[in-house]
């Protein structure tokens, strides 16, 4: 595996010049990892860069799988379309990906990131050329979530010369997915297109259909200047279910398909951004970043009780009805969440290389502004398959934010660097109600109110030493605004909850002791005065509550291996091995000491890569996650509905093998998801037990014309 394991850049803040696998042209985009070497000895921190090389040997389904090869990361996609991305960093609460910074490109990506920072859309793998996830200090330059860390996908280069690519791959679930791409070159004007369609039946009877185009053009603007326009639009149309297996089902048969076949999710996302770079001198380069996305989700989901009501009659009853809680009572009716969000952003950066006396400085200056609007309605529908429905409730929320930061990187000497630095976050948000229920009955009514939130978020980096072999420290406050929404509710019930704040620490070393290994070790520790964490509610809707002081403390390592250099070998044989112990503990109140939910002690993946001139070569990759808790109070046994109780470890093989004809282009695949079929818990939230996926076979062809070959 070709894998750099990097620091965070934090300076690395404009169009990177970075080669793409195939040999693609500088870009203009926002960057939060360098790839140059020499980073590693200017940059505190700690963070991870996964190549272009890495996802095409992995040949992964969903972006997740790559994801989960970077230490301290936690994160469950779900299968199918992938919609949903649920990322935790050291510990940190990861439903939705909400207390994770995510971007792609350097554009946020949440549905509305100050307002509701909650991921309702994957970008898929395929539109992938690498991605970088950071810790420590240098996230202050990120907002507005500093707590953890920022995942930042990138997405495929323009080339400079004409490239076509076609591939398509099937399975078993009825997975089909084909993709087309072409990019081209006249002059410095540089594009690419490319359409990617899948579908399947799901391995629960989930059946997807999904749709991405990503459009890039890449062009100058004067002798000092370039920039990049991006056009993207993604569909998902899927099966998406609220309802897990009771503790009985699962038992009898963990194998058993959805419960709610009939309900489903259908989003529509459309988003356009322009990266601007200006060289204004020697030492100053300005960037500008200018986006705006919009976000369609309509969402309808079958009405079913645990609990039945004397007299009414059901569409059908799952489970054991002489338990207590085992059966589910499902209604020939649903609810229907339909969601609009809006997102409009301008953000310039600046840096500016400057001397005083003895001290170099680095000045990094910028900020942001940030329009976002949402609107909801809820609807009930009298049958399954209705979009219709009779409205229950609207409402409207809108937010504007306005972010700055400054950090200067001071060059003591050559091997010592300090990095002081500031992010102020203001954003202030409104939230008007139109119809709510009242005494059971819907009506009209408006309802408007508003608040307000500042963060300070200072933070320090420092790092000794040189390139091979350096140490690196920091030290900053985490902080999240307060949300408006509570987290998605059978009745989309809104409650606000207080922001996250914390002091986080980190001390690291990174070594690269011969030509054929490289390795990095982190400890950290987080003291959280406040963290958001998702419960159960009485009624078993999922609810956002403040978990009060929490403490995060751990270590995370990565060791990569290049046998072909340590032994001579004719081929290449890379080793990569990371392991993370993350103890994420209430400090205060009844739960004092018990750990958080779904925030697992231990964790650890591997992956081995053989490649051999002649074309054939391949990839095994293996992953442990340790056991976790799904509620506060550390519940050991699992009850009835299987809301709560102890979530078990679990270890997933995957594997891959192709064989590269080079004359002709083409490549044949083979590859084998969960390759060992385990069947795991993969959550008990938001109600009942859902499980991991189940081996998954595909076999691919890919075909690759390169006019530069």
């Amino acid at each position: 595996m070709r894998r750099a394991t990097a620091s965070f850049a934090a300076t690395v803040l404009f169009a990177s010049r970075v080669a793409f696998a195939q040999g693609a042209p500088p870009t203009e985009e926002v960057r939060v990892i360098g790839d140059r070497a020499e980073d590693l000895q200017k940059i505190p921190g700690s963070g991870t860069v996964v190549s272009a090389k890495d996802i095409a040997r992995a040949a992964p389904v969903e972006i997740s799988e790559m994801l989960r090869r970077v230490p301290g990361v936690q994160v469950r996609q779900e299968p199918g379309a992938g919609g949903r991305l649920d990322i935790s960093i050291r510990g940190v609460e990861s439903g939705r990906s909400r207390r994770v910074l995510v971007l792609e490109d350097g554009v946020p990506i949440s549905l509305n990131p100050y307002t509701e920072p909650d991921m309702y859309y994957a970008p898929p793998v395929e539109r992938m050329r690498g991605i970088e996830v950071v810790k420590g200090s240098g996230n202050i330059l990120f907002g507005p979530q500093t707590l953890a860390g920022t995942v930042n996908f990138l997405t495929l280069a323009p080339p400079d010369h004409r490239r076509i690519v076609t591939d398509v791959d099937g399975g078993t679930y009825g997975y089909l997915r084909g993709l087309a791409s072409y990019g081209d070159a006249v002059g410095d004007t540089r594009w690419v297109v490319q359409a990617l369609h899948r579908r399947g039946d799901g391995f629960r009877g989930l059946g997807f259909d999904s749709t991405n185009v990503l459009a890039k053009l890449g062009f100058a603007t004067g002798e000092n200047g370039r920039a990049t326009l991006k056009l993207g639009f993604h569909r998902d149309d899927a099966g998406s279910d609220d309802v897990g297996l009771t503790a009985g089902m699962f038992q009898r048969d963990p194998r058993t398909r959805s419960l709610s076949p009939q309900s489903r999710l259908v989003l529509d996302r459309y988003d356009a951004s322009l990266t601007h770079e200006a060289e204004l001198g020697e030492r100053t380069k300005l960037t500008t970043l200018a986006y705006a996305y919009r976000t369609a989700r309509i969402w309808r989901r079958q009405g079913y009780t645990r609990v039945p009501t004397p007299g009414e009659t059901y569409a059908r009853i799952e489970g054991d009805q002489g338990v207590p809680g085992g059966a589910i009572y499902f209604r020939d009716a649903n609810t229907i969440l339909d969601r609009d969000y809006d997102v409009v952003g301008l953000e310039p950066r600046l840096r500016h290389e400057v001397k005083t006396g003895f001290l170099g400085h680095t000045l990094d200056v910028g900020g942001r502004v940030l329009h976002e609007r949402a609107a909801y309605e809820q609807r009930q529908g009298g049958y399954l398959e209705t979009y219709a429905g009779a409205l229950e409730t609207a409402e409207n929320h809108s937010g504007t934010a306005v972010a700055g930061y400054l950090q200067d990187r001071i060059a003591v000497r050559d091997d010592f660097l300090v990095t002081p630095g500031i992010r102020v976050e203001h954003v202030a948000y409104t939230r008007r109600i139109l119809r709510q229920l009242v005494d059971g009955q819907a009506r009209d009514v408006y309802l408007e109110g508003g608040r307000s939130a500042t963060g300070v978020i200072p933070g320090i980096g420092a790092i000794y030493g040189k390139r091979r072999a350096h140490v690196f420290g920091g030290l900053h406050v985490g902080y999240a605004p307060p949300r408006l929404t509570a987290a998605v509710s059978p009745r989309a019930v809104a409650a606000e909850v207080q922001g996250d704040r914390s002091i986080d620490y980190e001390l690291g070393t990174r070594l690269q002791p011969t030509r054929w290994s490289r390795l990095e070790a982190t400890g950290f520790w987080s003291n959280f005065q406040n963290q958001v964490i998702a419960t159960q509610a009485a009624s078993g809707d999922l609810q956002l509550t403040d978990g009060g002081a929490t403490m995060i403390r751990g270590g995370e390592s990565a060791a990569l291996i290049a046998f072909q250099k340590l032994l001579d070998l004719p081929l290449v044989v890379d080793l990569g091995v990371r392991y993370t112990y993350s103890l994420a503990t209430f400090r205060y109140g009844p739960n004092a000491g018990r750990r958080l939910p779904y925030a697992p002690e231990h964790s650890a993946n591997a992956n081995l890569d053989v490649e051999h001139a002649s074309g054939f070569g391949g990839q095994v990759a293996w992953a442990f996650v340790g056991s976790q808790y799904a509620d506060p109070d550390n519940t050991v046994a699992e009850d009835v509905t299987a809301r709560v109780g102890r979530i078990g470890a679990r270890t997933i093989v995957d594997a891959t093998a192709h064989y590269r004809m080079k004359r002709t282009g083409l490549t044949f695949r083979l590859t084998a998801k969960n390759l060992l079929d385990a069947t795991y818990v993969a959550a008990r939230r938001p109600e009942g037990i859902f499980a991991g996926p189940f081996r998954q076979i595909l076999l691919g062809v890919r075909w690759e014309w390169d006019k530069a070959n």
